[in-house]
């Protein structure tokens, strides 16, 4: 498997062409989604990563091209899961104010997760 800038590692893909599929890894770089308005013009102004300028994705950009765009940043994920939390036995007024909306708002190793009403840095449970 390859290692390198951009992504974890690839895993080999057979079919008509040989080819290689990065694998997610937390904080990765990756190819943003094509959009329905993509045109399908089949021109391919890349084979990998590395035919492009530092930094810059070969990414699908129909069914039959590719091209260097600049990636999306995939969100951290943590560790651990978040904790269970207790439901209260009658309705309360939320006394709690949202922090974060992703784990990589969160200091250390604390999660970003639901707590009674709002969305706070917790410390995970383990797995």
């Amino acid at each position: 498997m390859r290692q390198g800038p951009g992504h974890c590692e690839t895993v080999p893909i057979l079919g008509a062409a040989p080819t290689h599929l990065p694998v997610l890894c937390a904080g990765q770089a990756m190819c943003p989604e094509l959009s329905s308005s993509e045109e399908d013009s089949c021109v391919v102004s890349c084979s990998t990563d590395d035919d492009c300028p530092q930094g810059i994705r070969c990414c699908p950009r129909s069914p039959c091209s590719r091209s260097c765009v600049f990636p999306v940043m995939a969100p951290l994920q943590k560790a651990g899961r978040c904790p269970r939390v207790p439901v209260p036995l009658a309705p309360e007024p939320c006394s709690e104010s949202t922090e974060c909306s992703v784990d990589s708002q969160c200091a250390g190793s604390r999660k970003c997760c639901f707590s009674m009403c709002a969305m706070r840095c917790l410390d995970p449970e383990a797995p």
